[in-house]
């Protein structure tokens, strides 16, 4: 059974580049570009890899290295318009298509692992070719498994098409034209892949040896419906109203530096740096961050911080020797 938990951990881990990419290098034009240009090589890459396989967990596997270009590519076209000057409004697209990706997929993969791990679990292999008609022994199993596939392929309703289509329009508006095409190609190569996949495994005729196969357990299969009423579910995230309410603030905590800098600070940080006499630090933080000055606000913020977290570690003598 393969164990969903490492996807979440991958998401996790794209996340905490992308921060640090903004937040402590700061994204430039040209970092932003080379951004967008390994994600279309991720992306191109990953489904050609992954369009050849018969064993089931590594294709998905391929797929996972595939889907992350898409979030690349489109955090990174955010970034590089932001960087030039571009529209605003089409960078925010970029960002919230790519960070809604990253969740998407996060979900969808989950729930095709979990059911690649079921087929292996009832069927005990891996192999496309040694599968068939399974839809007939394990319907919750393929239905779930169909659902994640038009999830991943980018099939409306579900949450797939909205992401994909986010960061695909932000392409198109902001005349990268190209990487409009690739990322319409790989999503095509990618239900092309996942086709194969439900013909092999699920559709067709049924071997005399998996008559007696059984579906998996409750345990195993209330997760998996979980999952595919997600991949429905999440797509109203697209909707106007919900996406103010959850896309639109990461985005917006993605991109303002000073105000994600003082808020990870925080109140005791910044009281920490009044009582070592850091006034003026401080001051100076808040100062760059109201006037919309995000780089200037992490440099004073960093002063005020780093002495305060001395501060913190050598307690109320340390306070004392630093009035």
């Amino acid at each position: 059974i393969h164990d969903a938990r490492p996807i979440l951990i991958k998401a996790i881990g794209v996340y905490a580049l992308v921060r640090i990419i903004f937040d402590v290098f700061g994204i430039s034009a040209n970092v932003a570009y080379a951004v967008m240009i390994l994600g279309t090589l991720s992306m191109v890459v990953g489904v050609f890899l992954a369009i050849a396989q018969w064993d089931l967990k590594r294709l998905l596997a391929y797929h996972s290295i595939s889907q992350i270009g898409y979030v690349m590519l489109g955090i990174g076209l955010g970034g590089r318009l932001i960087a030039t000057g571009g529209s605003a409004s089409v960078a925010g697209l970029a960002i919230v298509g790519g960070l809604f990706h990253m969740v998407n997929h996060a979900v969808f993969k989950s729930l095709l692992f979990l059911t690649a791990g079921a087929v292996e679990y009832s069927a005990g292999t891996r192999q496309l070719e040694n599968m068939g008609g399974l839809r007939r022994r394990m319907p919750v199993t393929a239905a779930t498994s169909l659902v994640a596939s038009m999830s991943i392929a980018g099939v409306p309703p579900f949450n797939g098409f909205f992401s994909k289509l986010m960061i695909i329009l932000a392409c198109v508006y902001s005349g990268y034209y190209g990487f409009a095409v690739w990322a319409v190609i790989v999503s095509i190569m990618t239900l092309a892949s996942f086709m194969k996949v439900q013909k092999y495994a699920f559709f067709g005729a049924l071997g005399e040896k998996w008559r007696s196969l059984r579906e998996v357990p409750f345990s195993m299969g209330l997760p998996m419906v979980l999952l595919a009423v997600l991949c429905a579910g999440m797509s109203l995230l697209a909707v106007p109203a919900a996406r103010e309410v959850v896309l639109d603030p990461a985005a917006r905590s993605l991109v303002e530096r000073g105000r994600y800098v003082v808020n990870v600070l925080g109140e005791d940080v910044v009281e920490l740096s009044l009582e070592a006499g850091l006034t003026g630090e401080v001051e100076a933080a808040f100062e760059h961050h109201n006037a919309g000055e995000p780089e200037q606000t992490v440099l004073a913020a960093r002063a005020a911080a780093e002495p305060a977290e001395a501060v913190r570690g050598a307690g109320p003598e340390g306070t004392a020797c630093a009035e």
